[in-house]
């Protein structure tokens, strides 16, 4: 028996809680949202193995259990091939779609601050702008968190996010950037 081929790839979470329960519910699919997973079927989701992950995947059973309903955190060893592609290509194209939002929204502040003169600005106005640039890195990071294959679009939307970043300082700064 081959050792290798015997360690868990895949980490699925089941399970099933009281009809009544539309919080949990909602607290439950909110928390493997988080974590990137991807929906196999109604109750069911799954997502690469990692020690970080199955110990959150126990976490969110236990939540489960504890709100009266049943969960199992189960490891996968194999996949046929097509499935694991589909859910792959799943979890990538759900990234891509995160980064291209991510790096348009950070665009469009770059932008927006190339415009600006500083004495046109009010210092409410430039609190807004450290706040939109703070919430555009927290996203960014949480998509990190979730991107399980290494996004090609993650360096591109790090770039933009940069460069917004880039522009609020010059403006910060009193410098106009070309």
């Amino acid at each position: 028996m081959k050792q290798r081929g015997n360690s868990p790839k895949w980490l699925v979470l089941t399970w099933r809680l009281p009809a009544t329960s539309s919080t949990a519910r909602v607290a439950t699919w909110r928390s493997l949202r988080r974590l990137g997973a991807i929906t196999l079927t109604p109750g069911a989701v799954i997502l690469p193995h990692n020690e970080q992950l199955l110990e959150q995947l126990e976490w969110i059973a236990e939540d489960i259990v504890q709100r009266e309903g049943d969960a199992y955190v189960l490891p996968v060893t194999e996949l046929p091939e097509a499935e694991e592609d589909q859910i792959r290509r799943r979890m990538s194209d759900e990234r891509r779609e995160e980064y291209s939002e991510l790096r348009e929204a950070a665009e469009g502040l770059a932008r927006r601050l190339a415009k600006a003169e500083l004495r046109d600005r009010e210092p409410l106005e430039r609190s807004q702008v450290g706040r939109e640039l703070a919430a555009l890195e927290r996203r960014f990071a949480s998509a990190v968190g979730r991107d399980h294959f290494a996004s090609s679009e993650r360096a591109r939307t790090k770039e933009a996010i940069e460069s917004a970043h880039s522009a609020g300082v010059s403006l910060q700064s009193g410098r106009r950037r070309n």
